[in-house]
């Protein structure tokens, strides 16, 4: 569920924005060497989470506010892939503001998404778990689609050669039930066609980046 502000908080936010300096700052994120942290669209724990940072990254900080949760939130830009969010300002260590005249402001085009290829899932006879595998490239993406029932227990073990490699569970509804790169257990809440997609994390889908994997689902 998107988080809703009250229209105070809302208008509180506005002129915040509009008092702070703009920031040619650096950041890094701060977390333990390779650990996601989230980048919102809005700054707050509950808003959609647009991509994943980790520990060490460098990022130009844009602008920032103090949100309703109490916390002061950074609006942040990826140098290299130019991609931008929210983070709390607790996972970043500033550096000194340096005042630039403020950009103008402009919608990120929508990132060009190949379309995912699709394969089958199916178990050998008397057995409950198969092993896929393949590679993801830049914005590609592969899904896995098996069946399954409500309350049987999906379980999911992830080899991959990058750091980036990503994968997500949707329910038959389409409901996202994982997002994430270490194995996954979780009980099944419907009947129906169950998809495993696997991916590059949306900040590392460049052309050069490729991941190769190994994939084992087991249904119990």
């Amino acid at each position: 569920m998107k988080f809703q502000y009250p229209l105070a908080s809302i208008t509180a936010l506005l002129m915040t924005l509009a008092a702070a300096p703009s920031l040619a700052d650096t950041a890094t994120i701060q977390a333990s060497l390779g650990s996601r942290v989230n980048v919102r669209a809005e700054p707050s724990t509950t808003s959609l989470i647009l991509h994943h940072g980790l520990g060490g990254d460098r990022v130009n900080v844009l602008n920032q506010t103090n949100a309703p949760d109490g916390f002061v939130w950074y609006f942040i830009e990826f140098p290299t892939s130019r991609a931008r969010g929210w983070i709390r300002g607790d996972l970043l260590k500033v550096s000194a503001t340096v005042p630039i005249n403020p950009p103008a402001p402009v919608n990120p085009p929508a990132p060009i998404v190949n379309p995912p290829t699709s394969e089958r899932v199916s178990f050998a006879r008397r057995t409950s778990a198969a092993t896929v595998g393949g590679t993801v490239q830049g914005t590609q993406t592969r899904d896995y689609v098996l069946n399954a029932a409500l309350g049987q227990t999906l379980r999911i073990s992830t080899i991959g050669t990058s750091q980036f490699l990503q994968v997500q569970v949707f329910a038959p509804d389409g409901t996202l039930l994982y997002t994430g790169s270490r194995d996954w257990s979780g009980i099944l809440p419907s009947t129906g066609d169950y998809r495993i997609r696997v991916r590059l994390v949306p900040e590392a889908q460049q052309p050069n980046t490729i991941g190769e994997y190994s994939l084992t689902i087991a249904v119990l």
